[in-house]
């Protein structure tokens, strides 16, 4: 999150800057930067953070599973299945089994319910208190799931993917008015003086990077939405 951060403070403040670059007054590129600082730590960066949490989760329960299952197949003891779906895990469920360490191994996988609270977990829960209470192939009765994890995984793979590459179109866009603008700022120098002499063209000016942020808060709004299915439900 830390690095969402400072992208947004720098990107904040270079759009500032092309704010006194297209003004000449100083003090509207601070209110700018100031409004697009309340906006993030205010409105949205707690919804960037969620996603954020969201997608990791997904991604962290996906190869915890599948690790799981394929290691308890090869080794028949839930013991190392559990520690080698660890092994690639992320730092904030890393964490939160080092605080159950005490637990039974199957308390510590019932309790790891609390943290995924995905369908597909409680699908792999079910079939681990199949396994242990009948036995039988592993692999045989997590067929369904497995099939499932992959098939989540695999459309939050697409998601991103999309959602990446409408960031990058958006990026550019925007990238290429603020262009426009400073362009003309300086190849009609004269002229863009004479104009920043009417306050409507100051108005209008600041009107443009209000436009923006609300286009960038409907694009991360989108951004944000995950709409991948589980058992017919939104994630």
């Amino acid at each position: 999150m830390k690095k969402i951060d400072l992208i947004f403070l720098t990107t904040s403040l270079v759009i500032s800057i092309t704010a006194f670059l297209a003004t000449n007054i100083i003090f509207i590129p601070f209110g700018i930067f100031l409004v697009y600082l309340l906006y993030y730590f205010v409105l949205i960066r707690k919804r960037i953070k969620k996603y954020l949490a969201k997608v990791e989760t997904i991604h962290a329960c996906y190869h915890f599973i599948n690790s799981f299952i394929i290691t308890l197949s090869v080794k028949e003891s839930l013991e190392e299945a559990y520690q080698n779906g660890l092994r690639l895990a992320p730092a904030s469920l890393t964490k939160e089994s080092s605080e159950i360490e005490n637990m039974t191994i199957l308390e510590r996988i019932n309790f790891l319910r609390q943290y995924f609270n995905l369908a597909i977990y409680k699908m792999f829960l079910n079939i681990i208190g199949l396994y242990v209470d009948q036995g039988g192939n592993i692999l045989s009765i997590s067929d369904s799931l497995i099939r499932e994890c992959t098939r989540v995984e695999k459309d939050l793979n697409e998601s991103s993917a999309i959602s990446n590459r409408h960031l990058v179109e958006f990026g550019i866009l925007w990238l290429l008015s603020f262009f426009i603008m400073i362009f003309l700022r300086f190849a009609l120098a004269n002229f863009y003086i004479q104009m920043l002499k009417n306050p409507l063209i100051i108005a209008l000016i600041c009107l443009f990077y209000l436009l923006f942020l609300l286009a960038a808060h409907l694009f991360i709004y989108q951004y944000t939405s995950l709409t991948i299915k589980e058992d017919g439900e939104n994630v």
